[in-house]
């Protein structure tokens, strides 16, 4: 006789078998694209696709530049400097505090830039990312397997994405 717990991990694997059968799948036809530099259009340009289908935000540079402060709804809190001019980042000091949990801070110093496009990315020791990219009217700045620049190094885990917004260089 199988164990209760064994039996409803496998009733619960089968169920959701069965929901995944029931599922409606939409078939997607795809079709080869003809790189742009070959029909003439910069590579920054969109590629065109038939009306009604999603289209590829177009690869552009952007700038911003801030000094702020921020605090958000769990207590967590810092600030930060960014200063990138046509996606080269020329200023970035990052710091976070997450009270109970620990602090971490990103510093250019340590980091190389490695991307411009389609997003920002610098590089750091260990594997860590921190990647910038436009959304509208906001800059969202991520930080990735950057546990070696936080103290205690588990502090890494609650860091979020942080956002600029760009007409008032406002972060949150």
């Amino acid at each position: 006789m199988m164990p209760l717990r064994v039996t409803g991990r496998i009733a619960a694997g089968l169920s959701l078998a069965v929901l995944a059968g029931c599922a409606a799948v939409d078939q997607v036809t795809h079709r080869p694209e003809t790189a742009p530099a070959a029909r003439g259009q910069s590579p920054s340009a969109p590629v065109e696709r038939p009306a009604g289908k999603l289209k590829p935000m177009p690869l552009r540079t952007f700038t911003v530049k801030t000094e702020c402060r921020f605090k958000d709804e769990a207590g967590n809190f810092g600030k930060a400097t960014v200063d990138v001019s046509d996606s080269k980042v020329r200023a970035f000091n990052v710091e976070m505090t997450m009270p109970k949990r620990g602090s971490c801070r990103y510093d250019l110093a340590q980091f190389r830039q490695t991307q411009a496009l389609p997003s920002i990315e610098l590089t750091g020791a260990r594997e860590c990312r921190v990647r910038m990219w436009e959304q509208g009217e906001q800059i969202t700045v991520a930080f990735a397997g950057c546990h070696h620049l936080c103290s205690p190094s588990s502090a890494h885990d609650y860091v979020w994405p942080l956002l600029i917004d760009k007409p008032t260089g406002q972060c949150d």
